[in-house]
């Protein structure tokens, strides 16, 4: 056993040896400056080969989603009339879309089906899953937002078919993500716009029976018209009587008190005096209410008014919606949601290997380190490793 132990201390310091010779030995090959130099411009020819090849090629695609209302249908439905912008924003909410499709464009669907158009998982495939497809597409195509709205899908391959190919699948596959989902949206608010209408039918039906009863009971025309007859009756009654007071008071400063013509005015004067009261008694006659009498129905007369009226407003409002979403549903059958500013295409300039490009930088940068920043400070590479040899000798 102590023989052993012995062998594998020894073994254990002879590695440590050998590693420390090979550190020393580091040391002093990268201490000549001709060694540093020749590694540094090897390294930079390799790099910069790698900068070019192998040659990557990006495909782009610029598409503008279309909101389903962009076609000119509000302009054409809101020259109808009533508040149609309002509702479409209501049911909307009223909230930009350009961020919704830049989610849409970097969801998981959309990547499983570029996978599926494409075919790229399967035994004779170039992947054996759809997370490793899903993964490899991810690191090859970015979709991202301009100004405007507009979507941009970037694809960047070793292979010019293969990026013309994944940018395509990604445009048809977003435009369709965002088609159904247009469908879907389109579909519940004209589910809605159907059963509010057709409460609203209902309402405005209900309302306007209750009001016409209430006409045919109480012998009314419209709130206006009755009312305006019934005031304009007492202001001519009241500019009769004034009328007729003075004639009587002229009649009584002449003539005597047995003169006819005094008491016939006075006979007249009595008589408007009586129908004047008697507006202010409460009546109902064949020409409908007085004003007595239409003060007492006022209140539920226009309560009864204002609720078809407001009825009748939901009515049109509903009725303009309805036509609208019957209009979008037709423009969705038949238009795309998508709008293709620019198809797919090749950058005509030539891209680089961006890692590359920094590992390079990054040798420059050390190469002007060592070989004038290090020196210029008065800081000798002997002085480095000579320490370091004294380092390890400990």
């Amino acid at each position: 056993m102590a023989l052993r132990a012995t062998i594998a201390v020894v073994h254990r310091s002879d590695h440590g040896d050998v590693a420390v010779t090979r550190v020393h030995n580091a040391i002093l090959w990268v201490q000549r400056a001709r060694n540093r130099r020749l590694a540094y411009l090897a390294l930079a020819l390799v790099l910069a080969i790698l900068c070019v090849v192998p040659r990557p090629w990006v495909a782009r695609a610029k598409l503008l989603p279309q909101d389903s209302s962009s076609a000119g249908l509000g302009q054409i439905l809101n020259s109808l009339g009533g508040q149609l912008s309002s509702f479409a924003s209501l049911l909307s909410g009223g909230r930009p879309p350009n961020d919704l499709y830049l989610v849409i464009g970097r969801s998981a669907p959309v990547t499983t089906d570029v996978v599926k158009a494409l075919n790229l998982v399967g035994p004779d495939r170039r992947y054996a899953s759809e997370s490793a497809a899903r993964i490899a597409l991810g690191n090859k195509v970015d979709v991202h937002l301009l100004l405007g709205g507009v979507v941009e899908i970037q694809a960047r391959t070793r292979d010019p078919e293969e990026a013309l190919h994944l940018t395509t699948a990604y445009q048809n596959a977003i435009s369709g993500r965002i088609a159904a989902l247009g469908r879907e949206t389109m579909k519940r608010k004209a589910q809605i716009v159907r059963d509010r209408f057709k409460d609203a039918s209902e309402r405005v039906a209900q309302s306007e029976r209750t009001l016409d009863e209430f006409r045919r009971a109480n012998r009314l025309a419209a709130p206006e018209q009755q009312l305006g007859s019934e005031i304009m009756r007492t202001a001519n009654l009241q500019a009769q009587i004034q009328a007729k007071q003075v004639e009587v008071q002229s009649l009584a400063q002449v003539a005597g008190p047995e003169n006819v013509g005094l008491q016939t005015a006075r006979t007249q004067l009595a008589a408007l005096q009586g129908q004047l009261s008697a507006t202010n008694k409460p009546s109902l006659d064949a020409g409908g209410p007085n004003v007595s009498g239409l003060s007492q129905l006022q209140s539920r007369y226009l309560n009864l008014y204002r609720d078809y009226r407001f009825a009748q407003g939901l009515y049109d409002v509903y009725a303009r919606a309805s036509e609208q979403s019957a209009v979008e549903n037709i423009v969705a059958e038949s238009a795309t949601y998508i709008q293709v500013i620019e198809p797919a295409n090749l950058d005509a300039e030539r891209h680089y290997n961006i890692p590359a490009v920094g590992l390079l930088v990054t040798l420059v940068l050390l190469a002007l380190f060592t070989e004038l920043y290090v020196p210029a400070t008065g800081l000798r590479w002997s002085d480095v490793l000579g320490r370091s040899d004294d380092d390890t000798r400990k």
